[in-house]
């Protein structure tokens, strides 16, 4: 059982890890809204978007972990990136 406890401790230690990696790419995001602000780009970028996608999904064959995952994943990384930058008071 103690195996047990170890093995949740270091994925709960990991998935913090996770959301820490996840602050650093909002932030960025963030950045990038201002960029696009200042010179009057749309939030949304659809062929960048599949950009994403692609790499993540060529990273997951790489990896061999479920495409769906990262799928899943990046789309919902790309919405929070989507509204942060909704949000964000660029003035």
């Amino acid at each position: 059982m103690e195996e047990l406890e170890t093995l949740r401790l270091k994925i709960s230690e990991i998935t913090i890890k996770i959301l820490e990696l996840i602050k650093k790419r909002l932030e960025l995001a963030k950045e990038v809204g201002k960029i696009k602000a200042a010179e009057g780009i749309p939030i949304k970028d659809e062929d960048a978007e599949r950009k994403i996608l692609y790499d993540v999904l060529k990273a997951c064959e790489d990896l061999k972990i479920f495409p769906e995952l990262g799928e899943e994943l990046t789309k919902l990384l790309i919405k929070y990136s989507i509204k942060i930058q909704e949000e964000s008071d660029f003035k």
